[in-house]
């Protein structure tokens, strides 16, 4: 049996040019994705893998520094006990991160063709497939009218590739593949791990990069022969992003806000994780949220939130302070309709909120 840990999309070097971060905690986050990456390589050589599979997006390759492709690599290389086997993604295209380290490892295997090609393991008895991205975009599905595959051995596939057949990143047929016959399909470009057909799996990012990417995130470690796969995932991030979904109603004062926005978060997630609120409902027009947030915040690694909450105003007065334009008019309008209905009330009061925001910037 071969042993592995399958991983990919670990973007090291990022930015997080679409996240909201201060930039001291992006430098933070960059630095924690580059101890992972070390982690990972540990875990492999603690546990005597035979190979780490790396399926595309190692690098950001636009931020990587020579220093941190220099770190990389020659960590991968002092692991000498490891074979590490690597495909270029679509952020780390081969002739701009990987070419000048080809051959340069002993143990380090980098895939240099956009065709899919073959490096064997004589000594596990194992053959792994794979071909680099080279250019932004591919169309078309690869062209496996060359693989012949000896059964006799380990059979493994990398790709960086996405299984919506329309797609511009590599779009693959998981029906197809799987009748070829590999052993283990190794994926990587979707950052979330998921089994997407028997003994075929996306590993997902070890790290999480924005609010987008919530839940737990990991690795693969695998153990395979021709009878078996035995698929273990092993968490590796350091931080998770957290959405916390927050309805407030007007009966709720300064304390009530604070104590819901705290109390359904356990203290290691407060100190540890990246927290976003998105806070829904109506507010006494009286409170500031984003005071009670700033003072909040101070107890979080990290905290941003999203206010969609709406004032609960005092709609008679407002309607007698603008009963001549179009605010008056827009109430008076809306009280046609039956506001016990919670649908016709909410309009009403976020109409209200807009129309005053508008004549605030005026």
């Amino acid at each position: 049996m071969v042993k592995f840990i399958h991983t990919a999309d670990l973007h090291l070097g990022s930015i997080f040019e679409n996240a909201s971060f201060t930039s001291n905690v992006a430098k933070i986050r960059r630095a924690e994705m580059f101890k992972t990456f070390e982690d990972i390589v540990r875990l492999a050589t603690a546990v005597k893998d035979n190979f780490l599979l790396i399926s595309g997006d190692l690098f950001e390759e636009k931020y990587c520094t020579a220093h941190d492709l220099k770190r990389v690599f020659d960590t991968l290389g002092d692991a000498k006990t490891l074979e590490v086997v690597i495909i270029a993604g679509n952020h780390d295209l081969f002739s701009n991160t990987y070419k000048q380290f080809v051959d340069k490892y002993p143990n380090v295997h980098i895939f240099s063709s956009e065709k899919i090609e073959k490096k064997s393991f004589d000594q596990f008895n194992t053959d792994i497939y794979g071909l680099s991205w080279d250019k932004s975009a591919y169309f078309a599905e690869p062209d496996f009218s060359n693989v012949s595959l000896d059964k006799s051995r380990i059979n493994i596939l990398m790709l960086h590739a996405d299984v919506a057949t329309t797609s511009t990143y590599l779009p693959i047929n998981i029906k197809t593949l799987s009748e070829i016959g590999f052993d283990y399909i190794a994926l990587g470009h979707i950052h979330k791990n998921r089994q997407v057909a028997d003994r075929v799996y996306y590993a997902g990012c070890p790290e999480a990069l924005d609010f987008k990417e919530t839940g737990e995130r990991g690795i693969y470690r695998v153990g395979l022969d021709k009878e078996n796969c035995n698929v273990e995932f092993v968490k590796t991030a350091n931080r998770e992003f957290v959405v916390n979904q927050i309805n407030i109603n007007p009966d709720m004062g300064y304390i009530d806000i604070i104590r819901l926005l705290t109390s359904n978060i356990n203290h290691d997630s407060l100190i540890k994780d990246m927290h976003r609120f998105e806070i829904n409902g109506m507010i006494d027009s009286s409170i500031n949220l984003s005071e009670i947030i700033e003072q909040v915040r101070q107890s979080f690694f990290y905290l941003e939130y999203i206010d969609n909450t709406i004032p609960d105003f005092d709609i008679q007065q407002i309607k007698a302070e603008n009963e001549d334009n179009i605010i008056g008019k827009f109430i008076e309008k809306m009280q046609r309709y039956d506001l016990t209905d919670e649908v016709n009330k909410e309009a009403l009061y976020k109409g209200v909120h807009v129309l005053l925001r508008e004549v605030d910037r005026t």
